[in-house]
């Protein structure tokens, strides 16, 4: 009976460290391209968005999230629907300091965080609430989080 069990003991251990080096090996290629994404501009993303499909970018953008919504803007070109969904990767945490981290999982509803995203960017489907969004990034990374200062003519005139 012991001997019966050896090829199968060889077989789920020789499985264990294919799946351990598989997943090693998509870790470390996820390490590199966000080691070396392209600065990619919002507008620029919205504008040539298949300049940059399925690429690795880094994006400074305005985030803000609601029970229904998380998705990035920029003032400096304005559209009438927001264009762009977020996801959050499932190790954006360990790659973002503890800071930011803090930030951005603390951030408020409706709440505009200034933020540099570091993340895949996605052209082929509809993403977000109701499939309304064109364009989503899947983050991997945040580099930057802040308060976005709300500018005080609007901020009168509401």
């Amino acid at each position: 009976m012991l001997r019966a069990m050896r090829p199968i003991q060889c077989l789920v251990l020789a499985l264990l460290c294919a799946r351990v080096t598989h997943s090693q090996s998509v870790t470390g290629a996820a390490e590199q391209a966000i080691a070396s994404p392209h600065t990619v501009a919002y507008c620029d993303l919205l504008n040539h968005s298949e300049k940059f499909t399925n690429q690795m970018v880094r994006v400074q953008a305005i985030y803000e999230t609601d029970f229904e919504k998380s998705e990035i803007t920029s003032p400096s070109c304005p559209m009438p629907i927001p264009m762009m969904w977020v996801t959050f990767d499932g190790r954006w945490e360990s790659r973002t300091s503890r800071n930011v981290r803090k930030t951005v999982s603390k951030a408020k509803w409706r709440v505009p965080l200034n933020v540099v995203f570091i993340g895949k960017f996605k052209t082929d489907g509809h993403y977000g609430h109701m499939d309304m969004y064109p364009l989503s990034i899947e983050v991997y990374k945040v580099e930057a989080a802040t308060k976005a200062k709300v500018r005080e003519e609007s901020a009168k005139h509401d």
